[in-house]
C-alpha cells in the first residue's frame, strides 16, 4: 500500500523567528488525508501563541501535501490573527516525517513529525 500516516505525531518546527512544538493527528483514507495540528509557537522569546489548525491534503509522488482549512490562535487567552500554513512532508521511515511549511508572508519553517506509539 505504500505509506500510511494515520496516527498521532509529535511536531517540532524551527522557523526564522522562533520554534513550535506540539502534536498532530492525521487520518489517511487511500491517498487523502485530514487532521489537526495542536501546538505552541514561541516567537523570539517574546511571546507565545497557542495554535489549533485543521488540515486536509493528499499523498502524491511519495510526498504528503497538506493545507490549512481552519485556524484558531490565541495569545494570552485572546484570539489573534494567524496566517494559515501549507505543509510538504517526506516519509523518512514509518515513524518519522520531515518537511517544510510556509505561509502567505513567505515565512518558512523546517519540521519533523515523529510517530507517538
Amino acid at each position: 500500500m505504500g505509506m500510511n500516516v494515520t496516527g498521532k505525531w509529535r511536531y517540532k518546527e524551527d522557523f526564522e523567528f522562533g520554534y513550535s512544538e506540539g502534536e498532530v493527528r492525521l487520518v489517511q483514507i487511500e491517498n487523502s488525508l485530514y487532521g489537526e495540528f495542536d501546538f505552541i509557537e514561541k516567537v523570539e522569546d517574546d511571546y507565545e501563541i497557542v495554535v489549533f489548525e485543521k488540515v486536509k491534503g493528499k499523498i502524491s509522488e511519495g510526498k504528503v501535501l497538506l493545507e490549512s482549512t481552519e485556524v484558531v490562535a490565541k495569545e494570552s487567552g485572546r484570539e489573534v490573527d494567524y496566517i494559515p500554513n501549507t505543509f510538504e512532508l517526506h516519509l523518512v521511515s514509518n515513524d518519522k516525517l520531515v518537511g517544510s511549511t510556509y505561509d502567505a508572508d513567505n515565512v518558512c519553517g523546517v519540521f519533523t513529525l515523529e510517530r507517538i506509539k
